[in-house]
């Protein structure tokens, strides 16, 4: 009985070492800001964004985040400092809402206790489900503006599909992990390369006005060319550029995490666990 102590001791601390291969709780918040052919500039016209996190920490090492968002995003010629952008003359607005898978991996062997860091920085990549619905105002009234087809979709003169307003993108960024025992702390720089150029409703080249008025109505041409052009004479901006479709849009998000562990803490369970396995070997 005396020699089956050791092999008690390890069963019994089993439940107690996977426990402390912890799971994380909680909330993100912060602040999230749109990149694309209505905007170049960082941290520009930034909305706060509020979220929850959940965390399984593989080891000391590496772990899984499943994070759901929730922010806005928008954009306004009128605000830029190209004079071309202003007389271009668009804007749009809309909802986020983003749920990522994310692999992150630490630099140092992280959590209170013998050996490990209770701080650590740490990169993170992974995929994510995002879904936007670009929206404009027009004379105070604000309006979808995919079912549209502002740029021709839907048209004869068309060359695109109407887009989707569910998306892909990728995740990728850096941060700092600060734990107080039972609570972490995390800070997080990450931007979302996306598979999409119409978060703004603005990708390729201006179709004719008049064309667009007649086939998708007096709304679609009114949204699609906010510039002002004298048409008495034509549309002078059809065929032109309105936007950059060999690039995709990107989203940005900068926030800080509070999360509660929910099993066991990386504390001495995990020293004592570790001493019985050596001694067993």
């Amino acid at each position: 009985m005396k020699h089956m102590r050791p092999f008690l001791s390890l069963f019994l601390l089993l439940p107690l070492a996977s426990l402390a291969q912890v799971s994380e709780l909680g909330l993100t918040g912060g602040v999230t800001y749109y990149i694309g052919d209505l905007n170049t500039r960082h941290y520009y016209n930034m909305k706060p964004a509020i979220g929850l996190v959940y965390r399984y920490n593989f080891d000391e090492r590496y772990a899984f985040r499943l994070q759901g968002l929730y922010s806005k995003l928008e954009a306004f010629d009128s605000d830029s400092k190209d004079p071309n952008a202003v007389a271009r003359n668009l804007s749009f607005t809309t909802s986020l809402f983003e749920v990522a898978g994310l692999l992150e991996v630490n630099f140092f062997p992280y959590r209170a206790g013998k050996d490990k860091k209770s701080w650590t920085p740490f990169l993170f990549v992974g995929a994510a489900y995002f879904r936007t619905n670009p929206k404009a105002d027009l004379n105070g009234v604000v309006f979808d503006l995919a079912p549209l087809g502002t740029e021709g979709q839907g048209t004869s003169a068309g060359t695109n599909e109407p887009y989707a307003l569910d998306h892909l993108a990728y995740p990728f960024g850096a941060g700092l992990k600060f734990n107080l025992r039972r609570v972490d702390i995390q800070l997080e720089w990450g931007i979302r390369k996306t598979k999409t150029d119409y978060i703004d409703d603005v990708s390729g080249r201006y179709v004719d006005n008049t064309l667009l008025e007649y086939e998708n109505g007096d709304l679609s041409a009114a949204l699609a060319d906010r510039s002002g052009a004298d048409r008495s004479n034509g549309d002078p901006n059809a065929g032109r550029m309105r936007g950059d479709s060999h690039t995709s849009d990107w989203y940005q998000y900068t926030g800080v995490s509070i999360t509660i562990l929910l099993g066991i803490p990386f504390t001495d369970c995990d020293e004592l666990y570790k001493s019985m396995r050596e001694r067993r070997r």
